[in-house]
Parts: C-alpha cells; sequence; structure tokens
C-alpha cells in the first residue's frame, strides 16, 4: 500500500476502514482465518435454533440420539458452506468493521427470534386450539367453548384427545385429536357429537 493510499484510508472513520487480514508464510493476505471464526458463528446460532426445533417439536423427549444428530448436521452443513464461500468473497472484496457489526447483528437477532419460531411452527396444543378454534376471531371465541369459559383436559386413555368442557350447564364436552404439543396436524373431531359441534359454530 503507497502512502497517499495510507493517508486516504486513514481519514476514512473506522467503522468504514479495511482490515487487516492475518497474513501467510509468504506475506499474502490469509481470509481463511476470519472464514473459519464466521462459520464458527454461524454453526453456533443455526445450532441453537435448531436445538429450539427439535425441543419444541418433542423430538428430543421421544428421540434424543436423532435429535441430537439433526442438530449437529443442521448446524455443521451452513457452516461448511459458509466456510468455503466466506474466504473467497473476503478475498475478493476486502473484509470491514461494518461487514462484522452487520453480522453480529443479525445472528444475535436470529437467535433472540429462535424461541418464538420454534414455537409458531410447534405450538402447544393450548395454543394450537387458540389459533385453530377458540381463539379471537375465531369460531369457538365466542361460544362455551372458549378455554377462558370451559375446562380443558386430556383424555388419559387417548394420546392427544383433548377435552373442552363448558362451565355452563347444558353443552356437551368436545373433544378433539391430534392434541399434542409440537404436533403438526391440525386438531380434529374425536366424535360425532364433536362434528355437530363444530359444524353448529361454522368451524
Amino acid at each position: 500500500m503507497n502512502d497517499d493510499a495510507r493517508r486516504r484510508r486513514s481519514r476514512l472513520p473506522a467503522f468504514l476502514r479495511r482490515l487487516e487480514p492475518p497474513r501467510t508464510l509468504d506475506g499474502q493476505p490469509d481470509y481463511r482465518p476470519p472464514a473459519a471464526v464466521l462459520a464458527t458463528c454461524i454453526a453456533l446460532v443455526v445450532m441453537f435454533a435448531a436445538f429450539y426445533m427439535a425441543l419444541y417439536s418433542r423430538l428430543f423427549h421421544h428421540h434424543p440420539h436423532l435429535a441430537a444428530a439433526a442438530v449437529t448436521v443442521a448446524a455443521m452443513l451452513p457452516a461448511l458452506a459458509v466456510y468455503a464461500i466466506a474466504h473467497r468473497l473476503l478475498a475478493r472484496f476486502g473484509l470491514y468493521l461494518w461487514q462484522s457489526v452487520l453480522v453480529g447483528v443479525v445472528l444475535l437477532a436470529v437467535m433472540a427470534a429462535a424461541p418464538d419460531w420454534a414455537r409458531t411452527v410447534f405450538p402447544r396444543a393450548y395454543d394450537r386450539y387458540a389459533a385453530e378454534l377458540g381463539g379471537p376471531g375465531k369460531c369457538l371465541y365466542a361460544t362455551p367453548y372458549n378455554l377462558d369459559r370451559a375446562r380443558s383436559t386430556f383424555a388419559a386413555d387417548h394420546l392427544g384427545r383433548m377435552i373442552i368442557n363448558p362451565v355452563d350447564d347444558g353443552p356437551a364436552p368436545l373433544r378433539l385429536d391430534h392434541a399434542v404439543d409440537g404436533g403438526v396436524k391440525h386438531l380434529t373431531p374425536a366424535d360425532p357429537t364433536a362434528r355437530r359441534i363444530l359444524a353448529q359454530y361454522g368451524c
């Protein structure tokens, strides 16, 4: 770098200056270490998000070894891809402080949002009931089957069967299948009475 280039570079704010990478034994810029740091950060963030996905889907509860393998693979594949691409891009365009700050902010935002994403993709049974049937704007919201006006239990002899029993006397209990935490199937009526109730309220 000549003296004029150094002077122009020194007048730039530190945030916009090009960072000097480590050097190889023959003195050439070596962007592999920064790329490795970026790939490691990507692996940690993806592992964090994948762990929450496996936790909320209950994969960790039912198949812990499979879940651990899935989380590891989900973290390693993007990290290897990022490393393979990043050091070439950095060698071509350079490494700047603003890039590092921007990537750090994005990765922190992804980590902070990971639990909410996992909860949205694999909701609890009560959240699924509110989203599909009993929440604001849904067909059972202004009925005795609103969870604020009913008792909800789960059948001991049938996995995933949810029973909504109105507090008011008269309405029959509503029995729904596929009511499991982390499930992806929509709630469905478990018997003719449930089908009649859902049809009555336009569900």
